[in-house]
């Protein structure tokens, strides 16, 4: 999700994330997740009311619509992964990008 992420939300920074489970995490909701739960990919998406510092929107503080937009991308991310996940053919993958393609378009 992380790497699907980094390519398609302008305000996510790959390079910004870590996956250490350092001691002073061990009681954050992702690594109590995976501990107790087993749950192998569980992440914790943090946000600034600062300014970026990296891609898109550096320099600038977020407001609202960017947040929105993160939010939305996520989704469209989960999607993708979702869709990788079946076992489907080159010719359907091709057809659900058109979609979201289509679908990007509508919503600018």
């Amino acid at each position: 999700l992380p790497k699907i992420l980094d390519k398609v939300a302008p305000a996510f920074v790959m390079n910004s994330c870590s996956f250490l489970v350092e001691k002073s995490r061990e009681s954050t909701a992702r690594v109590v997740v995976w501990k107790e739960m087993g749950v192998l990919r569980s992440y914790t998406m943090e946000s600034t009311y600062c300014s970026c510092s990296h891609g898109l929107y550096k320099g600038l503080q977020l407001g609202t619509q960017e947040l929105e937009e993160m939010g939305s991308k996520f989704c469209l991310g989960l999607l993708i992964l979702h869709l990788k996940s079946l076992p489907c053919s080159k010719e359907v993958m091709a057809q659900a990008a058109l979609l979201l393609d289509l679908e990007e378009e509508i919503t600018d």
